[in-house]
């Protein structure tokens, strides 16, 4: 980070675009007290005593006291005019708003030179921050001064900050107002932290050894985008390196992945920003909401005692943050938790006996209506079952009428083979041309083509059909 640019105050407020807005400290006042976020968790730092924060509380000192405490010959502390510090004047600026083209352009006022224009600027991504001619870019914060006649803004950009998000939509979205592109629809290119696992079947490889098969099923844990670390439940993602463990038997990959790292490219991409969103906002029921569900309601009606379902359901509550999702898994929890319980055990074997012969009961209810292997009803008579023949040892087979196969392959007309020939060339032509097995999903910009499905695209920088660089993409559902 260029720090001489820190010193301006809308600058440094700028670094705090990706700041929780769960922290108890407020970006405009740190900024205002001097600091900039490095990016690394909640730690600030001072560009002119380059002391650090990192530790935060409701019940904190202003930051202007925290610094002077920490550093009181700072520069900035003893007399912030002097040290050169660029304030926001009257108006203050939000950083969210610097995003506009134009709330940039009005940052120009006081521009000092006529040969660069203030709209091109704009239009480039940067804002003025009245300090001579040096100007900062919205999204990657870089600086850029000392103009020369004939620069061009966008091409100055791209020429110092190639990896800019401004700079890989390319010029022609220069008027889309940064934060309605993720409205669009339209993803930036952001590389992976684990190239070598971008492909689905390089990270269920990974789950060889994976010891809780009971629990998790690898393949949903790989499509959510996680492989395994081969130590215990740990798992990481793949794009943006978040690890997850201690993984329970109804968690859904793809919730835990939202819930916990929602500014994953690799989630957005193949979720969206709704669902996302709708994850991040789901409220925890309260107790007496989650003793209403459904599974709680049919477990009472069994006549299990409701001070146990209270205590377990709490349990539940307080570590996962949501009730038990059926019947088999609350009962389950009940015999588990009377079991681990020694003193109950032994005083009441009656009220063991009851979970065992009630979660019993569940499991015979639910295999009364089980199918075979295949999920397909077996036929105990009609005319069906005339037809099923045994082999020596035992299995099912269906006897083939070969012949009859070969006059009906002869009788086919050529309408029909011309249609079944459209059909497999379709199906081709839908089909991801790096896995060869999903659905194509994903448009890459610029060059608009659609050859990949989604989980195969977050791991590309160059589009398989014509070899040019992605810039961005853009999610795609075919009806």
């Amino acid at each position: 980070m260029d720090e001489e640019a820190m010193k301006a105050e809308v600058v440094r407020l700028q670094t705090f675009e990706d700041w929780p807005s769960s922290a108890p400290a407020i970006p405009e006042r740190i900024a205002r007290a001097g600091f900039y976020a490095t990016g690394n968790e909640l730690e600030v730092k001072c560009p002119w005593c380059k002391k650090k924060l990192s530790e935060w509380s409701v019940s904190s000192l202003s930051v202007m006291i925290r610094h002077r405490v920490l550093a009181p010959l700072c520069p900035f502390v003893t007399d912030p005019i002097a040290s050169g510090n660029i304030a926001i004047n009257a108006q203050p600026i939000r950083r969210e708003d610097i995003k506009n083209e134009q709330v940039r352009l009005s940052t120009f006022r006081n521009w000092p030179i006529s040969h660069i224009l203030p709209a091109t600027l704009a239009k480039a991504g940067f804002f003025y921050y009245n300090d001579s001619d040096r100007v900062s870019c919205a999204w990657c914060h870089g600086v850029i001064g000392k103009w020369e006649e004939g620069d061009d803004p966008f091409a100055e950009h791209e020429k110092f900050f190639p990896n800019c998000p401004k700079v890989k939509l390319g010029p022609n979205l220069t008027n889309v107002d940064g934060d309605a592109i993720p409205e669009l629809g339209i993803h930036q290119v952001e590389m992976p932290k684990r190239e070598k696992f971008s492909l689905l079947d390089a990270r269920i490889r990974t789950y060889a050894r994976w010891p809780c098969r009971d629990i998790q099923n690898p393949e949903l844990l790989a499509a959510a985008g996680f492989y395994y670390m081969d130590v215990d439940d740990h798992t990481r993602c793949f794009h943006c390196s978040g690890n997850l463990r201690q993984w329970h038997k109804d968690d859904d990959p793809w919730y835990e992945h939202a819930k916990w790292f929602p500014l994953c490219k690799f989630l957005n991409l193949a979720k969206g920003s709704e669902y996302i969103n709708r994850v991040q906002h789901e409220t925890k029921p309260t107790l007496d909401e989650a003793m209403c569900s459904d599974p709680v309601r049919k477990v009472l009606e069994m006549g299990l005692s409701e001070e146990r379902i209270r205590r377990v359901t709490k349990s539940r509550l307080d570590t996962l943050g949501r009730p038990y999702p059926s019947v088999e898994t609350l009962v389950e929890a009940m015999l588990d938790s009377t079991l681990e319980n020694n003193n109950e055990s032994q005083n009441s074997p009656s009220v063991v006996e009851n979970v065992k012969s009630i979660f019993g009961m569940v499991c015979n209810s639910n295999a009364s209506g089980s199918t075979n292997q295949d999920n397909r009803p077996v036929e105990s008579n009609g005319e069906n079952a005339q037809n099923v023949q045994t082999t020596e040892n035992g299995h099912p087979t269906i006897p083939i009428k070969t012949e009859t196969a070969v006059v009906a392959s002869r009788n086919i007309s050529p309408s029909k083979e011309k249609e079944k020939k459209k059909n497999f060339e379709e199906e081709n032509r839908l089909q991801c041309k790096v896995c060869f097995e999903d659905e194509v999903g994903v448009v890459f910009l610029p060059c608009g083509h659609l050859v990949t499905c989604f989980q195969c695209a977050s791991g590309l920088s160059l589009c398989p059909l014509c070899r040019k660089s992605i810039k961005a993409y853009v999610r795609t559902y075919l009806s």
